[in-house]
Formats: C-alpha cells, sequence, structure tokens
C-alpha cells in the first residue's frame, strides 16, 4: 500500500506549487514593468546619447 500514499503526496505537493504560478507571471510583469521605466527615464532625460558615447570610447580604446 506505499504507492496510494506516495501518489497522494505527489498530488498534494503539486497542488501547493500550482498555485504559485499566477503569481509568478505577476512578478516578471513587475520587473519588466520597472525596467522599461527606467529605460524610458533614461532615454527621456538625454542619458542614452552620453552612455552610447562612452561605451564606444572604451571599445576604441580596447581595439587600439
Amino acid at each position: 500500500m506505499q504507492k496510494p500514499k506516495l501518489l497522494k503526496a505527489i498530488v498534494e505537493r503539486h497542488e501547493r506549487r500550482s498555485g504559485d504560478e499566477g503569481q509568478t507571471v505577476f512578478e516578471y510583469l513587475g520587473i519588466i514593468v520597472i525596467i522599461a521605466l527606467i529605460i524610458g527615464a533614461i532615454i527621456g532625460t538625454g542619458l542614452a546619447a552620453n552612455i552610447a558615447n562612452a561605451i564606444t570610447q572604451v571599445l576604441a580604446d580596447i581595439t587600439t
């Protein structure tokens, strides 16, 4: 009679885990929204050009 106990444990574990899946989606969505806001702020303030110039300069220093 080991199999029914094992099956019951597996089912209970799956039921506990499946409740977290929706929460994980919202957490990822929140992270994406925060990253989008940061990128928007960087572009909106003109820092994007400064960052691009700094990266270009560093790459030029490395390759020469």
